[in-house]
């Protein structure tokens, strides 16, 4: 079998380290990941000693500037973990994965995110929704494609559907961006609910933080985040 993102036959290598992922992940099924080995280390893991206390960006002090000023407008903290850095291998992963239809590479990550969730320890896991558009040209949400075979809440809708794809756009239009959620339940399920978000890629924090409020508004009583990639 060839690895998906560097091509290099990759049977070999994961029978060696089978052990090593298990003990590592505690995997209950262990599955073939679609990478190889010198790829999926060359993930970069964030390091906390010198992250942002908040969103886990890289800062000197104890929150970045970014997440100073979403406290100062009165978004509510949203204590975001990410696994790994958003770097050039990630954006290959995002590449084959979300934007080229591999639905399959869901199993990649899939573990390391569910472990994650575990710990995390809320009474409730809410996806980012994806819009109408997006999930009929790409037929799948590549959020809940990680969160297959754990109980989740698919309570928020995008109320608009977007003319450019959040990717395309710059960081000033992420950031001006207006609230794009609304839930598509009963406030009342959300009334002293902890709730952990889940996307895939921290980038502004602009739609975690509006994700964030939304449920806020309708009674929850903390949310917190997860993403992937920060």
């Amino acid at each position: 079998m060839k690895c998906e993102l560097c091509q290099s036959n990759i049977n070999h290598q994961w029978q060696l380290r089978e052990w090593q992922l298990r003990d590592f992940y505690d995997f209950s099924v262990y599955k073939q990941p679609f990478i190889c080995e010198m790829c999926y280390d060359n993930f970069q893991q964030i390091d906390p000693q010198i992250a942002c206390l908040e969103c886990q960006g890289v800062t000197v002090g104890k929150y970045c500037v970014d997440c100073q000023q979403w406290f100062k407008q009165g978004f509510p903290k949203i204590h975001n973990q990410s696994l790994f850095k958003y770097d050039s291998q990630m954006k290959r992963y995002f590449k084959a994965y979300k934007f080229e239809g591999g639905y399959h590479l869901r199993d990649v990550f899939k573990q390391a995110i569910q472990q994650r969730l575990i710990k995390a320890n809320v009474d409730m896991i809410v996806p980012i929704p994806i819009t109408t558009d997006t999930f009929l040209e790409r037929q799948f949400n590549q959020v809940t494609g990680w969160l297959e075979g754990i109980p989740f809440d698919e309570i928020l809708i995008c109320r608009e559907v977007r003319k450019d794809k959040q990717s395309r756009k710059t960081r000033r239009e992420r950031l001006l961006m207006k609230q794009p959620f609304t839930l598509c339940q009963s406030d009342k399920k959300l009334a002293n609910q902890k709730i952990c978000l889940v996307d895939d890629v921290y980038t502004t924090g602009r739609t975690l933080r509006h994700a964030a409020q939304c449920l806020i508004v309708a009674g929850a009583l903390e949310v917190t985040s997860l993403t992937l990639a920060r």
